[in-house]
C-alpha cells in the first residue's frame, strides 16, 4: 500500500491566519495599535500618574498649612462630594490632609511656593505626550507659559466644582459631560500651541471626554470602595496607592482619547473598524515614529475633512 502523497506548501490555516493578521494591521484597530505602541501611551500614563504622585498630592498637603483643606467641610469634602465619593471613603481621604496648624509648624510661605511651582511639570509632560501624539516638535521653554496657564486653568476648574453646591448624579453627568469635552479640547489646542487647528482636535475632545465621564460614574463603585477597604488595611499609605492608580487610569483617558481623536483625524480610524480602508493618505504620518525630524515639516498628514478646520 503506496503513502499518501505529503502536501505541497505550509497548512491552508496558515495562510488564513496570515492573511487575518495582515487585514488587521491594515484596519483602523491596527492603526490604532501601532500607534499605541510609538506613542509609548502606558509610559507616558505612568509618567503623568508619577508626577501626580510626587507632585500634586504632596502640593496639596503643603497647601494645608494655609488652606483647611483636612477638615470636615472643607475643600477636600467638598471635591470628594462631587466626584462622587461616598461619605465613608471621604472621610477616609480627609486622614491624607493634617490638620493646619500641624502642617504650619514644618511649613514656610517659601516651601509652599516652590510646592506649588514644581507642579507644573505634571502639564509640562501632558504637553510632551500630545505632542508625540500628533508628531511634532517640542519647543522648549518658549511655551512654557501654556503648562502654566493650563494648570491655572485646571486649578480653578477645580475651585468652581468646589464652590458648586451638590448637584444629582444624573444632572452631574448630563451637564458635565459636555463640560468635560470642552475642556478637553481646550487643554489640546493651547498646550499643543495652536499648532493643530480646532476642528481636528474635537475627536479626541469628544473621547477624553466621555472617558472622563466613564470615571465620574466608576468613582462611587470602585474608588470609593477601594479608599475604604485600602485604609482599613494599610491605613493612609493605602488611600495614596488607590490614588496612584486612579491617577495612571486618568493619563490613559487623557491620552488615549487624544491619540484615538488623533487616527479619526486623519482618517485612519472611522467606522469601519476592522475593515483596511481603501484610502492610506495619511498612513505615513500615523505609522511615522514620534521621534523622526521630519515632523515638524508635515506635523500630521493631510487626509479627511477634518483637515479643513481652522
Amino acid at each position: 500500500m503506496t503513502p499518501a502523497p505529503e502536501p505541497d506548501g505550509p497548512p491552508p490555516w496558515r495562510d488564513r491566519l496570515r492573511d487575518t493578521r495582515a487585514r488587521f494591521d491594515e484596519s483602523g484597530l491596527g492603526h490604532l495599535q501601532r500607534r499605541v505602541v510609538d506613542t509609548q501611551l502606558t509610559k507616558q500614563a505612568l509618567i503623568l500618574a508619577a508626577l501626580a504622585f510626587t507632585l500634586v498630592i504632596p502640593a496639596l498637603v503643603t497647601l494645608a498649612a494655609v488652606v483647611p483643606l483636612g477638615r470636615p467641610g472643607g475643600a477636600v469634602t467638598a471635591f470628594a462630594t462631587r466626584v462622587g465619593l461616598t461619605p465613608q471613603a471621604t472621610s477616609d481621604l480627609q486622614q491624607l490632609f493634617p490638620t493646619t496648624t500641624t502642617v504650619s509648624s514644618a511649613s514656610t510661605w517659601f516651601s509652599v511656593l516652590l510646592t506649588v511651582v514644581l507642579t507644573v511639570r505634571w502639564p509640562l509632560a501632558l504637553q510632551r505626550a500630545y505632542e508625540l501624539v500628533w508628531n511634532l516638535p517640542h519647543r522648549g521653554i518658549r511655551t512654557l507659559w501654556r503648562p502654566l496657564a493650563w494648570l491655572g486653568g485646571f486649578l480653578a476648574l477645580v475651585g468652581v466644582v468646589v464652590l458648586v453646591g451638590p448637584v444629582d448624579g444624573g444632572l452631574v453627568l448630563l451637564l458635565g459631560t459636555p463640560c468635560a469635552m470642552a475642556w478637553a479640547w481646550w487643554t489640546q489646542y493651547l498646550l499643543l500651541g495652536g499648532r493643530v487647528p480646532w476642528m481636528r482636535l474635537l475627536p479626541g475632545a469628544v473621547v477624553v471626554g466621555i472617558g472622563l465621564a466613564g470615571l465620574r460614574i466608576a468613582a462611587p463603585l470602585v474608588l470609593s470602595t477601594q479608599i475604604t477597604a485600602q485604609y482599613r488595611q494599610f491605613g493612609p499609605l493605602g488611600i495614596v496607592f488607590v490614588i496612584l492608580s486612579w491617577f495612571v487610569a486618568f493619563g490613559v483617558v487623557m491620552l488615549g482619547g487624544a491619540l484615538v481623536g488623533h487616527l479619526v483625524a486623519v482618517g485612519l480610524l472611522g467606522s469601519r473598524l476592522l475593515s483596511p480602508r481603501g484610502d492610506e493618505a495619511g498612513g505615513a504620518a500615523a505609522d511615522e515614529s514620534p521621534d523622526e525630524p521630519s515632523a515638524p515639516a508635515a506635523p500630521v498628514a493631510e487626509g479627511g475633512s477634518w483637515h479643513r478646520g481652522g
